[in-house]
């Protein structure tokens, strides 16, 4: 007679085991399903203490993770838009055939900044500080190098960029944060860029 009873907690049990896992992997709405999964099994989980854990931390969790979802759209639009700009001067580099001039992590950036764009886009909250780090990493070593060898446009189009990101994805930014950092973007980073296209064309003619 026990028998179906006990199987069905058994059966529960896996799915808490798998909210862990999903939980680790950072899949809330995985996590979310199993807990489901398992209180349908065996209604009487809702009391253990792990079931409350996870069921709190997955609504605290997708509370953080629609505050963030227009920071984190905006920051992927950042990264794609430097991927794309970065691809374009490598490609007329290379055309114009100073290519020897480049380095391997001029070709690896772009790529990195599609992958955060990508995972910024899925709104997964660990890359979050991921994308601030590459953006203070891209921030010390090409804006220190663009400032020993005196490239001031350089400097102030990194400290757009990376300034942008780390004002836009630190902490929870406010509604006036998140405006100072796509006018920081567009003006400090996009504006000079479109001013310096602007420039070489008219210089070319």
């Amino acid at each position: 007679m026990n028998e179906p009873i006990i199987n069905s907690q058994s059966q529960a049990q896996l799915h808490l085991e798998k909210a862990e896992t999903y939980k680790k992997l950072g899949l809330d709405g995985q996590v979310r399903y199993e807990l489901e999964q398992a209180k349908q099994l065996d209604p009487y989980i809702v009391q253990e203490p792990r079931y409350k854990t996870f069921l709190e931390e997955s609504a605290s969790r997708a509370q953080a993770t629609e505050a963030l979802k227009i920071p984190f759209r905006i920051g992927a639009g950042m990264v794609f838009i430097n991927a794309v700009l970065g691809a374009l001067f490598l490609v007329l580099i290379l055309i114009s055939g100073g290519g020897g001039e480049l380095a391997s992590g001029d070709f690896i950036a772009p790529i990195i900044n599609v992958i955060i764009g990508v995972n910024l886009w899925q709104i997964k909250l660990q890359w979050q500080k991921y994308t601030i780090w590459w953006a203070a990493l891209g921030l010390v070593i090409f804006g220190g190098m663009a400032l020993i060898s005196g490239d001031y446009f350089s400097l102030l189009t990194q400290l757009g960029f990376s300034g942008a990101l780390i004002l836009l994805l630190a902490g929870t930014p406010s509604k006036m944060r998140t405006i100072a950092a796509v006018a920081v973007f567009l003006i400090l980073y996009l504006g000079l860029i479109c001013l310096l296209f602007t420039l070489s064309f008219f210089g070319a003619i």
